[in-house]
């Protein structure tokens, strides 16, 4: 169960924090799922080069699913707060903070590419996704700008 189950369950907490609706938040839920363990198979929490054990989250984790954890970055992404405050709201040092948000940022970026969401960073990066895009022409279509008549005032 999320520990922070009460944000998770109300529809207008969710989008106050995230920007995102319950729906759109449960559907993305399992790509970033799959991206943390895919992350987590070869590398540890802090970074390194996984060596030992498979990952495990330990009962005391601040973060103990990945419900919280997403819903922890996106959080940090749309309220724009300084760290000292986002450990307040969920329970952490600043230094744990900075150490989930570097983490999360790199496994939201990754499922965010898995499902082909993520921003163009450059011209040449828009100008691709925007011809694989190509949406064929329809003349019986309506234009996208329409203009009124002109009135006789």
């Amino acid at each position: 169960m999320p520990k922070f189950d009460s944000i998770l369950q109300n529809e207008r907490r969710l989008r106050a924090f995230t920007g995102l609706d319950s729906a759109t938040f449960t559907d993305f839920l399992p790509h970033f799922t799959l991206a943390m363990e895919r992350y987590l198979q070869h590398t540890t929490l802090d970074g390194y080069i996984r060596e030992g054990d498979r990952a495990i989250t330990y009962t005391n984790s601040p973060l103990p699913t990945p419900a919280d954890r997403l819903l922890f970055i996106l959080t940090y992404l749309k309220q724009n707060a300084i760290q000292e405050v986002h450990g307040q709201l969920f329970g952490m040092s600043q230094s744990n903070v900075s150490k989930w948000v570097r983490l999360l940022l790199d496994i939201l970026n990754s499922a965010l590419v898995s499902q082909s969401l993520l921003p163009a960073r450059t011209a040449a990066e828009l100008a691709s996704q925007l011809q694989a895009e190509t949406m064929p022409f329809d003349p019986e279509a309506p234009p996208f700008f329409a203009r009124m008549a002109p009135n006789d005032r």
